[in-house]
């Protein structure tokens, strides 16, 4: 992982303990670790992603991970999200550090456009992540997943109708899964 600086986060952490009083962006039990548990995590996926294009950020709810991947520099990422109150945070921090992406307040499952690539963290179980996906997928597709220590479970029930391969790299509480030749059985 690219060694990226927690001060940079500051006004981040800042803001989102402020609506987290109102929303529930992350569960209150990771405030104390919350730099370890949400923003290192999330930028496991940088060295990954820097040459990308075109990616979508499914679930973004407090911007885990692709709102914190746009703050290091990842450009152009795309938000889709369902909770308006999310997206309106995640417009703060879009102004806040003057972030080129686009916020979408919808389901994934509505949108229409085809994804370069795919990220997500926190979101559903890999076997319904796919389903949630199908319409955004195309032969080209990659996928990388912030994923916890049962991904072997994940993978055998998502191979029951999906096909797909995948690489796991191993992090320091669970999983980045990468898949890729995507397609439903």
């Amino acid at each position: 992982m690219t060694e990226i600086k927690k001060e940079k986060f500051e006004n981040y952490i800042k803001i989102l303990l402020k609506w987290q009083k109102a929303i529930n962006l992350i569960s209150p039990k990771t405030i104390p670790s919350i730099w370890e548990r949400h923003f290192k995590d999330s930028l496991y996926l940088y060295d990954y992603l820097k040459d990308k294009e075109n990616i979508y950020d499914i679930g973004s709810g407090g911007g885990f991970p692709g709102m914190v991947l746009s703050v290091a520099g990842i450009k152009g990422i795309n938000f889709i999200e369902a909770d308006e109150r999310k997206c309106f945070f995640l417009k703060e921090i879009k102004k806040e550090y003057n972030i080129d992406c686009n916020i979408i307040n919808d389901r994934v499952e509505k949108i229409k456009s085809k994804a370069n690539t795919i990220i997500g963290r926190a979101f559903a179980p890999l076997d319904k992540f796919l389903d949630l996906c199908e319409n955004i997928i195309y032969d080209k597709t990659e996928m990388y997943l912030l994923k916890g220590e049962n991904i072997n479970e994940e993978i055998n029930k998502a191979k029951i109708n999906w096909n797909f391969n995948f690489v796991l790299n191993k992090k320091q509480d669970g999983f980045i899964i990468k898949i890729t030749n995507i397609s439903k059985k």
